[in-house]
Order: C-alpha cells, then structure tokens, then sequence
C-alpha cells in the first residue's frame, strides 16, 4: 500500500502494509507526530485501524520548541488614587462679595486685570493668581 507523507517543504512516498503501525510511520518520516484527515494519530495503532487506504497522504507535524513564559500580572501595593471631585458649596457668591452696615457692596478677592470684572483671582499665600488666562502677580508686586 502506498502511503504519501507531506513535510513543510516536500511529500514523500512509502510502502506500507495495513497493519503497519504509526509508530513505524513516524520513525521512518523522522517527524514528531502525523495527522490524517485533521485527526493527530496514536503511534500504539495501525493503519487500518484508522481506515487509511492506498495512496493516501499523512501529514507529519515537528515539536515546536520552546515557547516564551506568559508575563505575570503585576500586584499593585498601594491602593488606586481617587480622582477628584468638585466640591460644591451652597452660597459661594458670599465669599466673593461683602456688604457692609451701611449696604455699601464691596469686593473681598482681587479682579484679573486681562480678564475683566468677572473674574477673581485666587488668593494664595504669596500671590494672586487667575485660572483663566494663568496671570500671576506676587503681594510685593500687588
């Protein structure tokens, strides 16, 4: 019975009776493992115990070698940090403006002079400092 053997690269021809078993296959085709028909077959059983007929073509499998390790998930030991979240504050407006006894309205934070009227600048210990267009102005120079 004549059975073909494909590789990577070539097909090969042997003569083999039906009761030849797989494991001779394999020894004669210097290969790891064969496969028929997308099925890998066991070296312990024969050529007619898988219903392999004449001129037909195995297809001969190589180890692979090696492999690369699968990367280990990294452990964290601190906790994940909290994005921040905007504090609302009921009446902020009165911290912007102060009316005095005699209902005279006057400002407590300092106006941006690029910016306009509407907006205030924040006060820090040796600045004054916008957010909007990032002007800075130092107490020695306020």
């Amino acid at each position: 019975m004549l059975i073909y053997v494909r590789d990577l690269d070539s097909l090969q021809a042997y003569e083999f009776s039906p009761d030849t078993r797989i494991e001779e296959i394999i020894t004669s085709a210097e290969c790891d493992s064969l496969q028929w028909g997308g099925r890998a077959l066991r070296s312990e059983l024969t050529l007619a115990d898988y219903g392999i007929t004449n001129e037909s073509t195995l297809e001969a499998l190589l180890a692979l070698e090696g492999g690369k390790r699968k990367k280990k998930k990294k452990v964290y030991t601190t906790p994940k940090k909290k994005a921040h979240k905007k504090k609302k504050v009921k009446l902020a407006v009165l911290n912007i403006y102060k009316v005095d006894k005699s209902e005279k309205v006057t400002r407590t934070k300092r106006a941006c002079e690029k910016c306009g009227a509407g907006t205030f600048m924040a006060k820090h210990f040796n600045r004054h400092y916008c957010g909007k267009c990032h002007a800075t102005q130092l107490f020695s120079q306020a």
